[in-house]
């Protein structure tokens, strides 16, 4: 067995990872966008000079996360689309997520996701990816004074969506629960910055009739909501020059998390959460026009619907008005009670893991 068991969901928005520990499992998330750095330094000190994190990675310097709009913009880099799965970039992300989870040598058993319309496409691709150079992986933090190095002793596909639905059968030591959550029709629908995956589950079993309307590209958060408040914003003050998306996105995740929704730029400060109530309610109409309704004739005959990704806080009150309990809570089960929706394919993946290599175990 691995020294660590970790699973990543890098998405085009954010990086959620999880690791299992005795009892249950740690966290980290932090946004998928980096910029080249110098990490240099005039030694003053934290109370006169900024403080932030760079990693060393392929004889490069990067800043990464919340901190590249804070401490530079020049060369922001992100990758949205599906070529981006286990490419230079993804594993970046992913080999951050790892250190910051506290991976500093040994093996690790590595789930990751694909969108599911892709996925059998991508699969053998990022599995290959991963593991060119015997699966070696070096990265330095700032803090660290010698390269983290670790091996990938497996890594394991699966399609986005299916991760959380495990989330509902399986606890965090991969064993079975009892629950009739998956029984009968159930359609999961996992909203991301770049996708929109809507897959179709019978008795937990994925249909693959459905496959054809599993992912739809642009048509998640960065579209429908980032982009435009984005355009709205610069249109208020040339100071908005510089905003970027990744600022938009800063703002409706504190909104989501504090309530304040204030984006501030050279003294300037305007509340979002007029354009960002406008624009989640116009990517519900959305979903529910071209998926609920058009492919899915309004959820009849399914059993329920389960909302997942960082899409969910934003439109879920919507589609419960419009589609009543049908719209799953995942607080009235025991296994996913405690579960944000953000991470529920990362918990996911790394209770398949758990349940895999306890199998393994036993067998």
């Amino acid at each position: 067995m691995a020294d660590h068991v970790i699973s990543v969901d890098a998405g085009n928005g954010g990086t959620n990872a999880v690791m299992a520990k005795k009892g249950g499992y740690t966290s980290v998330y932090f946004p998928s966008v980096r910029a080249a750095a110098t990490g240099d330094t005039l030694g003053l000190g934290a109370n006169l000079e900024m403080q932030y994190d760079w990693v060393d990675w392929n004889g490069h310097r990067y800043v990464y996360g919340d901190d590249v709009i804070r401490v530079t913009r020049r060369n922001l880099e992100r990758h949205m689309g599906l070529n981006r799965y286990a490419n230079e970039m993804q594993q970046f992300l992913i080999a951050v997520a790892i250190g910051k989870l506290g991976v500093t040598k040994g093996t690790v058993d590595l789930t990751l996701f694909a969108p599911p319309g892709a996925y059998n496409q991508l699969k053998p691709d990022i599995i290959k990816r991963l593991m060119e150079d015997k699966g070696e992986v070096e990265i330095r933090f700032k803090a660290d004074k010698k390269p983290r190095e670790w091996t990938y002793e497996n890594v394991t596909v699966w399609p986005e969506g299916v991760g959380a639905a495990a989330c509902f059968i399986l606890d965090d030591k991969g064993e079975v629960v009892k629950s009739d959550v998956l029984s009968g029709d159930t359609v999961v629908l996992d909203m991301g910055a770049y996708t929109l995956d809507a897959l179709k589950l019978t008795d937990g079993n994925f249909n693959p009739e459905a496959l054809q309307f599993a992912t739809w590209e642009n048509g998640g958060i960065n579209v429908h909501l980032r982009e435009p408040i984005l355009s709205v914003i610069k249109k208020k003050a040339e100071d908005f020059a510089n905003i970027t998306v990744d600022d938009i996105d800063l703002v409706i995740r504190a909104g989501l998390e504090k309530g304040d929704y204030t984006l501030r730029a050279a003294g300037l400060a305007v509340d979002l959460k007029p354009l960002v109530d406008k624009y989640r309610e116009r990517f519900a109409e959305w979903i529910a026009n071209n998926i609920a309704d058009g492919v899915f004739g309004g959820f009849k005959g399914v059993k329920s619907v389960i909302l997942v990704g960082g899409g969910t806080t934003l439109v879920h009150d919507f589609m419960k008005k419009w589609y009543g309990n049908k719209i799953l809570d995942p607080k009235s089960s025991l296994s996913t009670a405690k579960v944000h929706p953000v991470d529920m394919n990362a918990v996911g993946g790394l209770r398949f893991a758990m349940m895999r290599l306890k199998k393994s175990q036993s067998s």
